[in-house]
């Protein structure tokens, strides 16, 4: 930013460009990575579960090649009679296992109460019965588990 500022009167126009586009690409991946841990935050305060299905699970082959987001997961679940689908990579916040999880099972996913589609599907919350489910209730009724989420 400074040898931007200091010699801006000399530098050419593709280098103007070129360091233009890389501060603009900085403060916007800045930006991105804030709003994803504003929603999660917003989520760990004001939450409720239900279940839901995974429709689509990728495991990428070329993980830490650039410009590979890694493993990513589609789910649906149900809320106030309406079918929301939601989808995520795995990022620092949110692991998305390489061993694929059961298709054909549901698990618990998380939700903001008052903004439905910011949500993850718990993958190591399976609900294989009525009774799992009631189990879930009572281990999140006062707080999210410390393993519900990626740990450093």
């Amino acid at each position: 930013m400074y040898y931007f500022i200091k010699n801006y009167k000399t530098l050419d126009v593709q280098l103007k460009v070129l360091l233009l586009i890389a501060m603009v690409g900085t403060v916007w991946l800045f930006g991105e990575e804030k709003i994803k841990t504003k929603d999660l935050n917003n989520l760990k305060s004001n939450y409720a579960i239900t279940t839901g299905k995974i429709e689509k699970y990728l495991v990428a082959n070329l993980k830490g090649y650039k410009g590979n987001p890694g493993n990513s997961i589609k789910y649906s679940y149900s809320y106030n009679d309406e079918i929301i689908e939601n989808s995520y990579y795995e990022s620092y916040l949110i692991a998305i296992p390489d061993n694929k999880p059961d298709l054909s099972i549901l698990h618990l996913v998380i939700y903001e109460k008052t903004n439905p589609k910011n949500s993850f599907i718990l993958l190591n919350y399976p609900v294989t019965s009525p009774e799992d489910f009631e189990r879930y209730k009572e281990m999140f009724k006062d707080k999210i588990p410390a393993n519900a989420f990626k740990q450093d």
